[in-house]
C-alpha cells in the first residue's frame, strides 16, 4: 500500500509512511474493549481516500508530513521517532491549539473512520452487520436499467429527469401518473435492502457524493449518490418549511405563491406519500428521556420528530441505508410507483450535457460507467442532481447563466454535534438515530435534534484522541449524541466548477455563524447538565471534553472562532437562485430556466435560501408543486 503525494505514491518503509502509521497508532492506542489502530487500518484509510479522489489522499500526506515535522518544534524530534507516552502528550497539546488542533482532527476523522469500521473492532464495541437475503423482484423492476447494458444508445420519452432523490423522485412520479412518458438517468446506482448491512466505509463509497469547501473553515458536505439519492440514506426526518421563512421567500420574490397556506396541500401530499408521523417512544430510546428530562427542567419545548419510518423499530443507522424497508425515501415512496406506470430508471449514467436544438432543451447525453454515451431526448428536460451537482453541469455547458448566479448563493446550513455521558445506559446502536429534538430556539436559527450514532461512527463524533478517546469508548453504551443544524445568516457560498471530478467550492463560515453555533452547543450543554450528564463533548477543536461546571464556564465565555468548531453539512441549497427577474435568477417560479425553454431545475438548489430545518421535506412539496407547472406548461 502507498500514499499519493505525486506521480508516485509513498510506500511502506518511508518516512511519511512510518509518520502516518505513528499517528494512526497514537490517535487509536486501544484499551481492552477497542483493538489499537496498526498497519491495517493506515493502510485502509489511504486506499478509501485514494478511491475517494487523488487529492484527498495527497491532502492527507500534507498533512501528515505537517504534523510530523511539528513535532520537532515541541521535542527536537520528529512525531515518528517519539516513544509512545511522548505521542500521546504531544497529543494533548495540539489539541488545544487552533491551527495543529485541526489539522490533527483532520487526520484522526480519517483514522476513525477506517479503524471503527473494521469487522473485528465493530464487533468487539458491540456493533452487528447483517445481510437481508431472499428479497422478492416485484414487477417494477423490470423498468430499471444499467446504462453500460441497455440495447439503445438513444431513447426517446416526454420528459427525462436527472437525479431520482427529493425533487426527480417526485417530479418523476407526478408526471408518470398524469400519463407522461418519463426517462429517470441516475448517476448512481439501484440499491434494495441487501446492499444496506451497517458497513460505515462501503456505504460512503458506493451511495455517498462528497465534496469539501474551502473557506474559514473546511467542511465536508455529504450528499446521495444512489436511486433515492440522500432520501435514502437519511434519519428521515420531515419538518415543513417554517411559516416565517415561507413568508419571507414571498416578500423576496413578490409573490403568494409560496405562502404557508398555498403551499400546505403540496405538503399534505407528500406527507401522505411519505406516510409522515413520531415513531413510537419505545423505539426512541432513553436518549429521547434524557433530552425530554432536561428540557422539562428548563422549560424549553420538546417533541417526537416526524419522519418517514412507519413501522420503524430502530433496527439500524439510518444513514447507510434502511435494512427493513421502514424508511420510506423516493426509491421506496415514488420512483417504484413511476416505474409501475411505465417509466424507464437508468442507472449508472452520469449526465454530461443538455442537448440543445433551436436554443430549447431537448434531452440529454450521458456517460455510462463502461464509457459508453447514452442520450435521452425529451420534449422537457428536468435537472434534479442536488445543489452542487446541478450547477456543475450547467457551468461546464455554459447554460442558464445569463444572470451570473449558477452555483453563487449556496447555503449548507453548517452542522455539529454534542455529546454527553450519563450514568444511565443509553445504547444508542439499538434505537432510532434521529427521533427526538428541541425546537425552542428555532425562530432564533437553532435546532438541536437526537443524533445516535451506531459505533462504527460514535468515535468520530468525539473530537479527541489517544487515551482520553479509548477512556470514553470503553463507556459507548452510556454516550447520548445530539445533531446542532444552525441557518446560515448569509448564503455565501459557491460552487465553481468541476477539477479533474472534484467539485470546486467556496464558503466562508461567518462570525455570526461561528457565534450561533457557539450558543447552540452551551444550550446543549445546559440540557445535557441538566438531564444528569456527568461529561460534555462538544465538536471543538480547542475544548473537545468539559468534565466539571468550572470547565463548561469556560466553554461559555469563550469566543471560538469558525475554525474552533469541526462542521459538516447534508443540506447544501440554493445555487440556482429563483426569481422572476433573469438578469438577477436563474429560474423562474415555476422552475423553468429563464435563458432555455424546456429546460427545468427541481432540487435543492431552487429553495431560496436555509431553512433552518431539515429541508427533505421542503424539496419534496416544492418539486410536487413543479410537476404541476410542467405538466401545465406540457398540457
Amino acid at each position: 500500500m502507498a500514499l499519493t503525494s505525486g506521480p508516485q505514491r509513498t510506500s511502506a518503509g518511508t518516512v511519511e509512511y512510518r509518520a502516518g502509521l505513528a499517528l494512526a497508532e497514537a490517535i487509536i492506542p486501544g484499551s481492552s474493549r477497542v483493538p489499537a489502530a496498526d498497519e491495517a487500518t493506515f493502510e485502509r484509510a489511504l486506499q478509501v481516500l485514494h478511491d475517494f479522489h487523488p487529492v484527498t489522499a495527497r491532502s492527507f500526506g500534507v498533512g501528515v508530513r505537517a504534523l510530523d515535522a511539528a513535532a520537532i518544534a515541541y521535542t527536537g524530534r520528529p512525531f515518528h521517532e517519539l516513544r509512545a507516552d511522548k505521542q500521546e502528550e504531544l497529543i494533548r497539546r495540539w489539541q488545544g491549539d487552533p491551527g495543529l488542533g485541526t489539522l490533527l482532527a483532520a487526520v484522526s476523522l480519517v483514522c476513525k473512520f477506517v479503524h471503527f469500521d473494521r469487522p473485528e473492532v465493530y464487533g468487539r464495541l458491540g456493533g452487528k452487520l447483517s445481510v437481508v437475503e431472499s428479497l422478492d423482484r416485484p414487477r417494477w423492476l423490470s423498468q430499471v436499467h444499467r446504462a453500460e447494458a441497455h440495447p439503445d444508445d438513444e431513447i426517446e420519452c416526454e420528459v427525462v429527469v436527472v437525479g431520482t432523490g427529493a425533487g426527480g423522485g417526485v417530479v418523476g412520479r407526478e408526471l408518470a401518473e398524469r400519463g407522461f412518458a418519463v426517462v429517470y438517468v441516475e448517476e448512481g446506482e439501484h440499491h434494495r435492502r441487501d446492499a444496506f448491512d451497517g458497513r460505515s466505509v462501503e456505504a460512503h463509497r458506493r451511495f455517498y457524493r462528497g465534496a469539501f469547501t474551502v473557506g474559514s473553515a473546511p467542511m465536508p458536505i455529504f450528499m446521495g449518490r444512489l436511486v433515492g439519492g440522500s432520501t435514502a440514506i437519511n434519519g428521515g426526518t420531515c419538518f415543513r418549511t417554517p411559516p416565517w421563512i415561507l413568508e419571507r421567500w414571498c416578500d423576496d420574490l413578490d409573490t403568494s405563491e409560496f405562502a404557508p397556506d398555498a403551499m400546505a396541500p403540496y405538503f399534505a401530499r407528500v406527507e401522505a406519500c411519505l406516510e409522515v408521523g413520531p415513531t413510537e417512544r419505545r423505539y426512541l430510546g432513553p436518549i429521547a428521556e434524557v433530552m425530554s428530562r432536561g428540557c422539562d427542567a428548563l422549560g424549553w419545548h420538546h417533541f417526537p420528530v416526524p419522519r418517514n419510518a412507519p413501522g420503524c423499530t430502530g433496527a439500524g443507522f439510518c444513514d447507510f441505508g434502511c435494512q427493513t424497508g421502514a424508511k420510506r425515501g423516493t426509491d421506496l415512496a415514488y420512483v417504484p410507483a413511476a416505474l409501475e406506470k411505465g417509466a424507464l430508471l437508468l442507472t449508472g449514467l452520469r449526465a454530461e450535457r443538455v442537448l440543445l436544438e433551436a436554443g430549447r432543451a431537448v434531452g440529454v447525453e450521458g456517460i455510462a460507467r463502461n464509457g459508453r454515451t447514452l442520450r435521452v431526448r425529451a420534449g422537457t428536460v428536468v435537472l434534479a442532481g442536488g445543489a452542487i451537482p446541478t450547477p456543475l453541469l450547467l457551468l461546464k455547458q455554459g447554460l442558464a447563466n445569463r444572470s451570473g448566479q449558477v452555483g453563487r448563493n449556496l447555503a449548507v446550513q453548517p452542522s455539529s454535534a454534542f455529546s454527553a455521558l450519563f450514568d444511565e445506559a443509553i445504547n444508542a446502536k439499538d434505537h432510532v438515530p434521529q427521533g427526538y429534538g428541541c425546537d425552542e430556539f428555532l425562530r432564533d436559527g437553532m435546532l438541536l435534534l437526537t443524533a445516535q450514532a451506531d459505533v462504527n461512527f460514535t468515535g468520530m463524533m468525539l473530537p479527541f484522541s489517544g487515551h482520553r478517546l479509548m477512556e470514553t469508548l470503553d463507556r459507548i453504551d452510556h454516550i447520548a449524541s445530539f445533531a446542532l443544524l444552525v441557518r446560515d445568516s448569509v448564503a455565501s457560498g459557491r460552487v465553481w466548477r468541476d477539477v479533474g471530478g472534484f467539485p470546486a467550492i467556496t464558503y466562508p463560515v461567518s462570525q455570526e455563524d461561528a457565534s450561533r453555533m457557539h450558543r447552540l452547543m452551551i444550550r446543549a450543554g445546559e440540557m445535557c447538565r441538566a438531564a444528569g450528564a456527568k461529561t460534555l463533548y462538544p465538536l471543538s477543536v480547542r475544548r473537545p471534553i468539559l468534565d466539571d461546571a468550572r470547565a463548561f464556564d469556560q466553554f461559555r465565555q469563550a469566543t471560538p472562532s469558525p475554525g474552533d468548531i469541526l462542521w459538516t453539512s447534508y443540506h447544501p441549497l440554493g445555487t440556482c437562485k429563483m426569481g422572476t427577474d433573469p438578469r438577477t435568477s436563474v429560474v423562474g417560479l415555476d422552475h423553468q430556466v429563464h435563458d432555455v425553454p424546456g429546460l427545468y431545475v427541481v432540487d435543492g438548489s431552487t429553495v431560496p435560501g436555509a431553512l433552518g430545518v431539515n429541508p427533505q421535506l421542503t424539496i419534496m412539496a416544492m418539486a410536487t408543486r413543479a410537476a404541476d407547472k410542467i405538466a401545465e406548461a406540457a398540457a
